[in-house]
């Protein structure tokens, strides 16, 4: 029985994080470390393993890690206090707010105080980038391709479809109320599963040969499974990605190849300090 290749997350990231090592070590002999600092409300236990993920990919490539942990009723003028301090320290490279934030922090105010070239969540958002990076990591042509992107968030639904648009894909964006979901993803050469739903993309909609990237983390059971029944679906995809071990471990090398971005358009803003105004 013929099924699909596998896209390892894990070994897919420790290639890139390779290539961008290589990166961070050309701006260290400069004298200069880049540094991402995490703004975290609480301790939530989903919160705190993420930090600590983070924490060890950064470290595998020397790059600086600043956890910031503000308790839960911090009010929004002293959490943007702390915004600011972050936006004016020169040892701080980027900035990374975690979310959800609890119920009295208005997000949109709280992420319009951060720095334009400190928000590394502002290049390209991290799980939205990973996802079509796997795409990318086929070797398959993007350009002309139908892509449907199941799921619609501002965090991977809507900038992977404008990073699949860019590479001039043609996309439907398929949601809650979208009628037909299995004729449009029946159709589709290349699907992106982002809905928070287990198991939603059933395996007999896949189109025989499709990319399959699952970006899914629902708990069922306790197991963790994606927004894809992953064991039919890999009977026909061409390519597919595991939950987990998928998406995920390449989110945080997205998070250090915004870092360097970041960095290249700040080396510019200096060059050229009216480039940002």
């Amino acid at each position: 029985m013929r099924t699909a290749q596998i896209l390892n997350g894990r070994e897919i990231a420790e290639k890139m994080l390779a290539r961008l090592a290589k990166d961070l070590e050309a701006i260290q002999r400069s004298g200069q470390k880049l540094t991402l600092a995490t703004v975290q409300i609480g301790e939530s236990k989903d919160t705190v393993l993420y930090s600590q993920s983070i924490e060890r990919t950064f470290k595998k490539v020397n790059a600086g890690y600043l956890p910031k942990i503000y308790p839960e009723k911090i009010s929004q003028s002293d959490l943007q206090k702390e915004i600011l301090k972050l936006n004016r320290d020169p040892q701080v490279s980027a900035i990374l707010v975690f979310s959800p934030l609890p119920a009295h922090i208005q997000q949109a105010a709280l992420l319009s105080t951060l720095d334009v070239l400190k928000d590394v969540e502002r290049v390209v958002p991290p799980t939205a980038a990973a996802a079509v990076a796997l795409i990318e990591e086929t070797g398959a042509e993007i350009m002309g391709k139908e892509a449907v992107v199941v799921g619609r968030s501002n965090t991977v639904g809507r900038p992977a479809t404008m990073l699949l648009l860019d590479k001039r894909a043609t996309v439907t964006v398929c949601h809650s109320k979208t009628r037909n979901l299995r004729g449009h993803v029946e159709n589709a050469d290349i699907v992106i599963a982002a809905a928070g739903q287990p198991e939603l993309i059933k395996g007999e909609w896949i189109k025989p040969g499709a990319i399959v990237i699952d970006v899914g983390e629902n708990v069922v059971n306790g197991k963790l499974v994606g927004d894809v029944e992953f064991e039919k679906a890999k009977e026909r995809a061409g390519f597919i990605s595991p939950v987990p071990g998928g998406v995920g471990p390449l989110t945080h090398v997205m998070l250090i190849k915004n870092l360097l971005t970041l960095h290249k358009l700040k080396e510019t803003a200096i060059g050229n300090p009216r480039a940002f105004q």
